[in-house]
């Protein structure tokens, strides 16, 4: 290990800024080099005089920088320059002069037609719009209910409005569903790979997750089961169709598995359904087969617009009461004005209309994605909004990230969505919706095949 230590000598801003900015210095300077042990947050912590979390941060920052990557159990150690070398390592698209960040799963834009101005001189033409502006009750306005009904209706699912809990979206819908059904300590399922707002919903509720493993068709019933039958499970929570990040979408029969399974050991699911729609056709859902056990979310964030914030919960009958006293804790009622206007889409029909529009871009942004990179292991079916890919050998996750920032692209390793710290999957996640454009894009997918196309830097591993 190298007894690195940072000359923080005016160096302004937040000390783990000045620590990052340091070692970006020392790396040009070559008083470190490529294979370096980095000090132990707690060791470097000490000898500078600030928190083990100030350290933490600056390593962090650095990672994100290209520097210095981390080695489960054996530490941190530079990186250096990049394949591309030091002068054109930079954060940014050299001939754009920003980065493209494909880390979010965002839906791709697409022009609402004046569906947006249209509805908003329509409420404000409205005599009664100024009762959108009081309290309202937690689980929402009746006729908003009903429009989630409606939409809900789409994915083949049909409730009574008494069952629908207007939220701020998924998040905040699976947030409220599982602080309804836990308690800080209980232990809920997930897959494996899981979609990383849940693990921050979960550490804020003080849950413990636990991996399901999966397979290419996603969540395997008997390894559910044998979570089940040893005991403690609070609840399930899962996406069923184009998994995030993996894709895969459970074929009916594993969806029946999965309730016969929940129902026998009373094991409450939560199916987070957020992308069915873009799927022009997928399996019924999970609470078709269960209704009495399972918490059905659905959103108009990734299909209609994500800035309205809009979100449905279907509860089993009699278990309303929990969720919306959970919306009432977190924030009272959902902006009512906000989810009139998704309302009004649902009834005119100009979320179908918008729902459509961002298939038909989605598709044509995965078809230049899947040609630019060519016969690659890769999953991105029809309707998805991202793609996950598997490294080919030696390529690891955290390397690729690494060069790719270098070079302008910022992509999502495979460890952001694992929920224990056992085997590695070597693989990243790339969101083609994220792009600002088409041509963005097609840049994103030239780095990546370019990357792909050349050995990695030597293995941080090796070095002893």
């Amino acid at each position: 290990m190298t007894n690195w230590l940072p000359d923080l000598t005016d160096r302004p801003g937040p000390r783990y800024q000045a620590i990052a900015d340091a070692l970006a210095a020392d790396v040009t300077a070559g008083h470190v080099k490529r294979g370096d042990r980095l000090p132990t947050h707690r060791d470097l912590a000490w000898r500078l005089g600030v928190t083990v979390g100030t350290v933490s941060r600056a390593y962090a920052e650095a990672e994100r920088r290209g520097l210095i990557a981390g080695e489960v159990g054996r530490g941190t150690f530079v990186r250096g320059a990049t394949l591309m070398g030091p002068k054109d390592a930079v954060d940014l698209d050299e001939d754009h002069g920003h980065p493209i960040d494909l880390t979010f799963n965002f839906p791709p834009p697409v022009h609402d037609g004046g569906a947006l101005s249209e509805t908003l001189r329509a409420i404000a033409d409205d005599p009664g719009a100024a009762a959108l502006l009081g309290y309202q009750p937690s689980a929402g306005r009746p006729e908003h209910r009903a429009a989630g009904v409606r939409w809900l209706a789409l994915s083949g699912l049909r409730v009574a409005p008494e069952r629908i809990v207007v939220t701020a979206g998924a998040q905040h819908g699976a947030l409220c569903t599982l602080s309804a059904l836990t308690r800080p300590g209980d232990r809920v399922a997930v897959e494996a790979l899981t979609y990383p707002g849940i693990k921050l919903a979960a550490r804020m509720l003080g849950l413990e997750l636990v991996g399901i493993p999966m397979d290419e068709d996603g969540l395997v019933p008997e390894a559910f089961d044998a979570a089940c039958r040893r005991g403690g499970l609070k609840a399930l929570y899962c996406i069923p169709t184009l998994q995030n990040p993996t894709t895969g979408t459970l074929p009916e029969a594993r969806r029946r598995d999965l309730a016969e399974i929940a129902r026998r050991h009373g094991v409450p699911i939560v199916e987070d359904d957020i992308m069915r729609l873009l799927r022009e056709e997928a399996p019924p859902p999970i609470a078709t087969f269960a209704p009495e056990l399972t918490y059905y979310i659905t959103s108009l964030s990734k299909t209609v617009a994500p800035g309205l914030r809009i979100g449905f919960v279907a509860t089993p009958p009699g278990a309303t009461g929990r969720v919306s006293d959970a919306v009432r804790a977190t924030c009272w009622m959902t902006p009512p004005l906000t989810v009139e206007v998704g309302a009004r889409w649902i009834e005119t029909g100009a979320a179908e209309r918008l729902l459509a529009a961002r298939r038909r871009e989605g598709a044509a942004r995965r078809a230049r994605m899947l040609e630019r990179l060519g016969p690659r292991p890769l999953a991105c079916p029809p309707g998805s909004l991202h793609l996950w890919l598997r490294l080919p050998a030696p390529w690891r996750a955290n390397d690729l990230v690494a060069e790719a920032r270098a070079r302008g692209l910022a992509i999502t390793p495979a460890d952001a969505f694992a929920v224990s710290r056992g085997d590695v999957t070597h693989a990243v996640r790339l969101c083609f919706g994220a792009a600002p454009d088409r041509d963005a894009l097609d840049r994103a997918a030239d780095i990546l095949a370019g990357l792909l196309d050349q050995e990695p830097p030597p293995a941080l591993g090796a070095v002893v």
